[in-house]
C-alpha cells in the first residue's frame, strides 16, 4: 500500500494513493495503529503533500553503508548508526534553509525505514516484520560542521539543523527494499546513483544490532546510508531524490 499525509485546507490528514491519482483519506496514522475510511477522496494534485512521519521518537542514520561511499576509509565491521534529530523533518516542496556559515552542504540520497512495532532484541530473519513501511529521505549534511580542523566535536548541526531532514513524499509497505534503485540530482544533474542491495549492513542486520541495545518504537526511522561522492547543494538550487515504486522527493535549497 502506498500512504501520504497531505493538507487540503483543513488540516493535516492521512490517505491512502490509488492508482498514483487520486488520496482515499484514513481517520488517523496508520503507523503502528488501525485506521479507518473517513469517506472522503481527493485528487492527489489537489492536495499539499506533507512529510509523511514528522514525529518519529527517534531517528537513526548508518554511517558508511556503502562502499562506495567510503572514498578512502575503513569499511566497518558492525552497524554505524548515529541519531539525527526529528527537527530536522521537512516535507515534499519544502525549502532546505542554509545558514551564512554553513560552508560545504550536500546531499545524501537514502532509502529509510519507518518502524510499525516495538523492536528489541529481534533477529535478524524476524526483522522486517517489525517494519511498517518505506520512504525517501535526503540526509543533508554540512561537511565544514562535520570534518575538518574546525569541525564540531558531535555531528549535532551538521545533521540536524533545521530543514537537514527532507522526506517523502510517500510510505510504500509492499516493496522489497533490498531491490530500488536510489538516486540524487542536483539542479536536474545526477550525482548519486546506486542499488540498494549494495549495503554493506542491510536492513535486517542493522534492525537487529540496533534492537539489541537501543529499543526501536513504532514511526522510528533508520536511514540507510548513502552512496558514492555526495553533490554539494546551494541557495537557488534544488535537490532531488528518486527511488523506486516510492517516488520522488524534491526540495528548493533557500538562504536561512
Amino acid at each position: 500500500m502506498k500512504f501520504v499525509r497531505f493538507e487540503n485546507g483543513a488540516g493535516a490528514s492521512y490517505g491512502i494513493v490509488e492508482d498514483d491519482n487520486s488520496v482515499q483519506e484514513i481517520s488517523n496514522s496508520p503507523i503502528g495503529q488501525s485506521y479507518e475510511a473517513t469517506g472522503n477522496s481527493y485528487n492527489l494534485a489537489d492536495v499539499k503533500i506533507l512529510a509523511p512521519n514528522p514525529s518519529p521518537i527517534k531517528m537513526l542514520c548508518l554511517a558508511r553503508n556503502y562502499r562506495s561511499h567510503l572514498l578512502g576509509a575503513q569499511e566497518p565491521t558492525r552497524p554505524e548508526p548515529f541519531y539525527k534529530t526529528p527537527t530536522a523533518i521537512i516535507g515534499p516542496g519544502d525549502p532546505i534553509k542554509l545558514t551564512a556559515d554553513a560552508g560545504l552542504v550536500v546531499c545524501e540520497s537514502e532509502l529509510v525505514v519507518i518502524m510499525g512495532k516495538q523492536a528489541k532484541n529481534v533477529s535478524e530473519e524476524d526483522a522486517l516484520d517489525y517494519v511498517f513501511g518505506y520512504t525517501a529521505g535526503n540526509d543533508v549534511s554540512a561537511r565544514d560542521w562535520q570534518g575538518g580542523a574546525d569541525a564540531d566535536t558531535q555531528w549535532w548541526r551538521a545533521k540536524s539543523a533545521d530543514t537537514f531532514g527532507p522526506t517523502g513524499p510517500f510510505i510504500v509497505t509492499d516493496i522489497d527494499p533490498h531491490n530500488v534503485n536510489i538516486r540524487g540530482l542536483v539542479n536536474g544533474v545526477e550525482g548519486q546513483k546506486c542499488h540498494s542491495s549494495e549495503m554493506i549492513f542491510n536492513i535486517n542486520q542493522a534492525i537487529s544490532f540496533i534492537s539489541r541495545y537501543v529499543t526501536l518504537e513504532p514511526g522510528d526511522m533508520l536511514w540507510t546510508g548513502t552512496s558514492g561522492t555526495t553533490p554539494p547543494i546551494n541557495v537557488g538550487g534544488d535537490v532531488t531524490v528518486e527511488i523506486d515504486k516510492i517516488g520522488v522527493l524534491h526540495n528548493p535549497v533557500e538562504a536561512a
